[in-house]
């Protein structure tokens, strides 16, 4: 993928405490041994797609669109089917942006590794409406600013370790969209 998609930055983020729930929906997610998602910042009829789930309806709060890849399926393919699953979107991989490492802890202690690959990309056939409804409750376009400001403001005030997290995926990839990470040596630890 850095070969098609250019080389992604390495970032360590420091542990990130979650609620007991979350920490469950991140281990029921773990079906196969996965430990992963695949991030796409899709740019969409002037903005960003973001989208919203049944957990986090009418907060609010949208996030870019991210997903697992499937045994015996390629990274490529992987992001192309879950957008379009997320976001009723074809999309058109444009950087390999990021990837991230971080190290979940659940109130009992229990930790668990995850590794989030980050890209940009934009939409190239489609109309925006989550074809997976059971996972995906609405979408809609959101601006840069919206992501970077009130709507990451709003994530970090649940609490929800989850919610941090992808504030800080939203400050990252839009600062290596700008070139910000040139930079960044590679596995920089960064606060949240």
């Amino acid at each position: 993928m850095e070969i098609l998609y250019g080389p992604a930055a390495r970032i360590n983020v420091e542990p990130i405490a979650m609620f007991d729930f979350e920490f469950e929906l991140m281990r029921s997610s773990m079906k196969r041994g996965r430990r992963h998602d695949v991030t796409m910042f899709i740019s969409h009829g002037g903005g960003y797609v973001g989208i919203q789930k049944p957990q986090y309806s009418n907060t609010g709060i949208f996030r870019a669109p991210s997903g697992g890849v499937n045994p015996g399926e390629t990274l490529e393919a992987g992001i192309k089917r879950e957008m379009y699953e997320e976001t009723g979107l074809r999309v058109e991989i444009e950087r390999f942006l990021i990837i991230m490492s971080a190290y979940f802890t659940g109130p009992d202690g229990e930790g668990q590794e995850w590794m989030s690959y980050i890209f940009s990309g934009k939409s190239v056939a489609g109309e925006l409406s989550p074809v997976d409804t059971r996972e995906i409750s609405s979408a809609r376009i959101v601006t840069r600013e919206e992501m970077l400001g009130p709507i990451a403001a709003e994530m970090i005030k649940t609490g929800w370790g989850g919610f941090i997290y992808r504030a800080r995926i939203a400050a990252e990839a839009f600062a290596a969209m700008d070139g910000r990470d040139n930079a960044r040596p590679e596995n920089t630890t960064v606060l949240l």
